[in-house]
């Protein structure tokens, strides 16, 4: 088996219901090294269950009033998984939470059918394949830490050595809203004779910054950076926006908004952590 590039996934299930997905996480391998995380918590398709399963994986009723639902955070889903096949532990849960939560809604655009199943390959639960390849297992029945757990599994399983360059789970999500606000000198747009770097796109740039960023974890930092090489910082997604500075986690209203502005006309460039760091290291 020669697998190197891939997404691994896995989800959180607020009651015995398949479309009750209240959490996410999905690792994206390229070339057998760990590259990029995302984690959402979900608001549910409500069920008629008394039972939930709260006591399991910690995740409340009250922490998904405001999260997305399924389909406001399809779109990045989509762009995050693209042609990868999909590796999760347990393909008859995750990939059955994923089909039906897609058939509730209508969507379509992800192919859920190229996957591989850690637990079909090694019939063993996550964490004795943890044991096995002495794989630090995290926090079980977090998903981001559980489909990292599978993404090292898999990797392992074909020979491989682990390699990853982002590090993150739950309780990062939750610490990371403290780093997301600006000084308001940051939102002020820098005049010409002060911008020693003119030479990149966000030069005069209209700039919106959404999700968490491995490299940049403060998000005020970050739009310092970027606001030395000409950028006017904005905190919300208009038509005047000409680039997006997109992370993990990222809000899906802002893809939402993109989507409609660019059906609209409007040329907005997305910029991922990967061409930002290249951008900024230049």
């Amino acid at each position: 088996m020669n697998i190197p590039d891939f997404v691994a996934i896995d989800f959180e299930l607020f009651t015995p219901e398949y479309t009750s997905a209240c959490a996410i996480g999905i690792v994206r391998v390229i070339n057998r090294n760990i590259t990029q995380k995302f984690y959402s918590l979900i608001n549910p398709i409500p069920d008629n269950r008394e039972f939930n399963n709260s006591v399991v994986h910690g995740i409340t009723a009250d922490m998904l009033v405001d999260a997305p639902t399924f389909k406001e955070l399809f779109p990045v889903l989509r762009d995050f998984i693209g042609d990868l096949p999909i590796v999760c532990h347990q393909r008859s849960t995750d990939i059955n939470i994923f089909d039906r939560c897609m058939e509730y809604y209508g969507l379509s655009g992800i192919d859920t059918n190229n996957n591989f199943c850690t637990y079909s390959l090694t019939e063993k639960s996550l964490s004795d394949c943890c044991k096995q390849f002495n794989i630090e297992q995290g926090c079980h029945h977090d998903a981001l830490d559980d489909a990292t757990a599978c993404a090292k599994v898999f990797i392992a399983i074909q020979g491989s050595v682990i390699a990853e360059t982002f590090k993150g789970g739950l309780k990062a999500v939750f610490a990371s809203r403290s780093d997301r606000k600006y000084e308001r000198a940051t939102l002020d747009q820098l005049s010409d004779d002060k911008v020693e770097n003119k030479a990149t796109p966000f030069f005069h740039a209209s700039v919106v910054i959404t999700g968490t960023f491995n490299a940049y974890p403060n998000r005020n930092d970050l739009g310092k950076l970027i606001q030395s090489l000409g950028a006017d910082i904005n905190t919300a997604i208009s038509g005047k926006t000409t680039i997006v500075v997109v992370g993990q986690g990222a809000g899906p209203a802002k893809i939402k908004k993109i989507e409609d502005l660019r059906a609209k006309g409007n040329d907005i460039r997305i910029i991922y952590e990967p061409e930002l760091i290249e951008i900024l290291g230049k």
